[in-house]
């Protein structure tokens, strides 16, 4: 009886360390898949504000989704996928923005339309 017991402890305890390992290697994969559809959704979202940028009415405006659309630039920065290339397109694109929210802010709407377009090329260029 108690032999039983001995062996149901140690079958139980095995059971758990494997469970523990496969949950540990489902959670890292699920950490690295999301991790680059994560970058690959900022990039995005960088090019659909640029574009937002483009359509806005007013400087203001055109300030506003530059402004968010370099934050969304700065996480793609810090992802391993993007090439030498691709990091230069990804500096050019935020200089570009940079340049929009100046000149939207001095509501020199089509030069800040303008510096938006040439971010959504640069940022177009990334993953070629």
């Amino acid at each position: 009886m108690f032999e039983n017991n001995v062996i149901s402890s140690r079958s139980k305890t095995y059971f758990r360390d494997e469970q523990d390992m496969l949950f540990s290697s489902i959670l890292i994969i699920l950490t690295l898949t999301l991790s680059a559809c994560l970058a690959e959704s900022h990039l995005h979202q960088a090019i659909r504000f640029s574009e937002a940028s483009i359509t806005a009415n007013d400087g203001a405006t055109i300030a506003k989704h530059s402004t968010t659309a370099i934050i969304h630039a700065l996480s793609v920065q810090d992802q391993e996928y993007i090439s030498s290339a691709g990091r230069i397109h990804l500096t050019m694109a935020i200089v570009s923005l940079e340049q929009a929210i100046e000149n939207g802010n001095d509501d020199e709407d089509d030069s800040a339309r303008n510096a938006a377009r040439v971010a959504i090329a640069h940022f177009k260029e990334i993953n070629k």
